[in-house]
């Protein structure tokens, strides 16, 4: 059951109170269940305001999300093999999904200190199961919303494939 990260500097919607996806995965056949074991973020913003990670799963049947940057989750253990989910990041846009579902969040303060979520056991993790059936989520879509505009933020990811 090998561990990833994924990293993103990255900055919040350019107008207030506007959501914006900023990494999204999604698992391939055949490949194991995929958990996100937990999301941080800790931004560097002059002014005080709020902000919210938010984790999203999009069903079957909605559309997936399209675009994005592709970034490789990096193993924890560097013997470990390749991740099998594949991921993106907002480095170019990221078009959300059509059914999404939100699943989690966490807040963070706009001008500094760390915010995040953490399963407090891997069975309480977002899954995603490899193949599609009705029940399953189709991928996965981390997202940030905020009270100000353009706050620059640290976001970092862990999931776990071969879980369940």
């Amino acid at each position: 059951m090998p561990w990833y990260d994924l990293k993103r500097p990255t900055v919040t919607n350019a107008v207030l109170g506007t959501e914006t996806t900023h990494m999204a995965g999604k698992a391939i056949a055949p490949s194991e269940t995929v958990s996100l074991m937990n999301m941080y973020a800790a931004a560097r913003f002059g002014n005080a305001g709020g902000c919210i990670l938010r984790a999203k799963t999009n069903t079957t049947g909605g559309t997936v999300f399209s675009g994005g940057t592709a970034q490789v989750p990096t193993p924890k253990n560097p013997r470990a093999a390749a991740a099998q989910s594949t991921w993106v990041d907002d480095t170019s846009a990221i078009t959300a999904g059509t059914t999404l579902l939100q699943r989690a969040m966490a807040g963070f303060a706009a001008t500094g200190g760390q915010g995040g979520l953490v399963p407090l056991v891997p069975g309480d993790a977002i899954k995603m199961l490899a193949g599609a059936a009705a029940s399953n989520p189709v991928d996965i879509e981390l997202t940030s919303i905020a009270s100000q505009a353009s706050v620059n933020f640290d976001w970092s990811t862990d999931i776990l494939e071969g879980s369940d």
